[in-house]
């Protein structure tokens, strides 16, 4: 988008003053289908609340007709929280926060369009409070904080000129790219959409080499399924497909899984279908992107192929021990038995084979216009079953190294400090995160810093870490309508060390909500609780991990962990 040329600066206010009433438009009449000439509804706009020039973000109402499953628009700029009525006349739908000047554009469901007669103008407000890092490194992303500052589209980092796409980023935060030649001190200046915010330049920043490790960030989803919709499209031949519809197995993660199963699947002759995603992924901030998923094939084999689009090329790719790191991957994806494990790929060593799309490689800086799975059997064997959960991109791989506890058993082992603390599995309000079981520890009118007992796990006994390269202790806390506190034991070299789940305030708080926790265990704060060594040692064995229920500053109020999916990762978790 060339918004900044298009643009007329706007400096005042406006307020939504109801309808604006005899708008006209322009309509054009699409193919739907090149087979027949049948004549598809034409979407019609009657009237409309959207003023000129117009708040960027801001809600508004289109009434006409004929808005069957509408996609609306101002230009090529999709428009958010798209409702339409039941009597599909009437559309309620979100401004996007950065668009050209621009008609609105409403598409229903015929693919049939309606053009406003006139152009809308945004109007921005100013960023401000922005909030610098204190230290970037060459060639990782770092953030820029503050209000509005998706309203930022470029960057200037001692000279060099960095293109930000707000869209892609929030209203309090933005991330940037680093060029990968810096001096050691640079100054960041930043440009606007409103010229009025005058942002002040940053004061100088240091400027670090990448080290061996690197704070990612969030992951990319593309199918985790929790909207409760298939997305599995048939091919050639129809599998049975559906959701949550696996035998003798648990839940992957979440509360949906994609189900496809075929008792006689016939090797590489037969398409039997693909999840296709369709949005632009742009993958400028990840330092080290990845396709990673997690698959059960129950007591069989399953497979799909990889196919990606880029700058409008594409092509292929199979999955092999290469790029897996799993022997059992060799065109068919391994035999998981009744497990849940997860398959991550390096998108920079994908070798992508020539399916004729052009595609020769994938650029990591850039942007994927699609990724398709398809569905084949590939080397497996029949019957063809595959189970998928948490198809994303993330920042590096999924590397599960021990798993300490799951709670699938539904027994566990408490070493109990006579806090009086209720403990027991599925004791919360929530379904569990991982699989069908979690642990649960409450107590009413808890008394600060009353450590309640401790999650004793036998399988960080004697917990060999030397062949990880980057251990993280990684796991899901939920803590209700309350607040939950936690601190870790470790013991090593006849010496006992503790660390807390939060240093800041000692207790957190989920509001309802499984939040994800992985911590680096060599660069958190471990304290020394008896013995004489100065630190742990990573890269050798513990004697052991206890996980301890301890209030913390919690004093007067409930206190509540639920506790699942407790794992050694090799890298964080996603």
């Amino acid at each position: 988008m060339n918004i900044i040329k298009k643009i007329h600066k706007v400096t005042f206010g406006i307020a939504f003053l109801g309808m604006a009433f005899g708008i006209e438009s322009c309509t054009s009449q699409k193919e739907y289908n090149q087979s027949n000439d049948i004549s598809y509804p034409q979407p019609t706009i009657v009237e409309s609340n959207l003023q000129n020039p117009t708040v960027i973000g801001e809600p508004f109402v289109v009434v006409g007709e004929n808005f069957k499953n509408a996609q609306v628009y101002l230009g090529d700029t999709p428009c958010s929280s798209i409702v339409v009525s039941a009597s599909e006349d009437t559309i309620k739908a979100n401004l996007p926060r950065i668009f050209d000047i621009s008609h609105l554009r409403v598409i229903n469901a015929y693919k049939q369009e309606v053009l406003s007669e006139a152009e809308y103008t945004p109007v921005y407000p100013l960023t401000e409070n922005v909030e610098y890092p204190t230290f970037i490194t060459r060639g990782q992303v770092f953030a820029i904080k503050g209000t509005n500052v998706d309203l930022i589209y470029k960057v200037i980092i001692d000279g060099q000129t960095v293109e930000v796409d707000g869209s892609k980023g929030n209203p309090s935060q933005i991330n940037v790219l680093a060029p990968s030649s810096l001096a050691d001190e640079v100054v960041i200046s930043v440009f606007t959409y409103n010229e009025d915010s005058n942002v002040p330049d940053s004061k100088s920043i240091t400027v670090e080499d990448a080290g061996e490790f690197f704070d990612p960030v969030p992951p990319y989803v593309l199918f985790d399924f929790e909207d409760g919709v298939n997305p599995y499209e048939p091919g050639d031949v129809t599998p049975e497909n559906g959701l949550d519809a696996g035998s003798g197995i648990s839940k992957g993660r979440g509360d949906h899984y994609l189900t496809v199963r075929k008792a006689d699947a016939d090797g590489w002759t037969s398409w039997m279908g693909q999840l296709y995603y369709g949005n632009p992924i742009d993958l400028v901030t990840f330092t080290d992107p990845h396709l990673s998923f997690q698959i059960n094939s129950e007591t069989s084999q399953g497979y799909f192929q990889l196919e990606v689009g880029q700058n409008d090329t594409k092509n292929g790719a199979d999955f092999k021990p290469g790029f897996t790191g799993n022997e059992g991957d060799n065109y068919v994806f391994r035999a998981t038995n009744n497990e849940w494990q997860w398959v991550t790929v390096r998108l920079k060593d994908l070798e992508l084979s020539d399916w004729g799309g052009g595609l020769e490689a994938i650029d990591i800086k850039g942007t994927l216009d699609f990724v398709k799975l398809s569905y084949k059997q590939g080397n497996g064997a029949n019957p063809f079953i595959l189970n998928l959960d948490n198809v994303m991109i993330t920042d590096g791989p999924v590397i599960v190294s021990h798993d300490l506890e799951d709670f699938e058993t539904s027994t566990y082992k408490w070493d109990d400090n006579g806090g009086g603390a209720t403990h027991g599995i599925d004791g919360g309000s929530m379904a569990a995160h991982i699989g069908d079981h979690y642990l649960n520890v409450h107590l009413n009118g808890a008394t600060g810093w009353n450590w309640t007992g401790a999650l004793q796990m036998d399988n960080s006994n004697n917990l060999d870490l030397s062949g990880v390269t980057d251990p993280h202790l990684s796991f899901w806390v939920n803590t209700g309508d309350a607040k939950g506190n936690l601190q870790f034991e470790i013991f090593q070299n006849a010496t006992k060390f503790g660390g807390n789940i939060d240093t800041e305030n000692y207790f957190v708080q989920t509001n309802g909500e499984w939040q994800l926790y992985t911590f680096r265990l060599s660069t958190m704060a471990w304290s020394n609780w008896g013995g004489d060594a100065e630190k742990p040692d990573f890269g050798g064995t513990l004697d052991y991990i206890a996980i301890g229920f301890s209030t913390g500053n919690i004093d007067g109020e409930r206190y509540e962990v639920n506790l699942d999916g407790v794992v050694i990762s090799d890298g964080p978790m996603f």
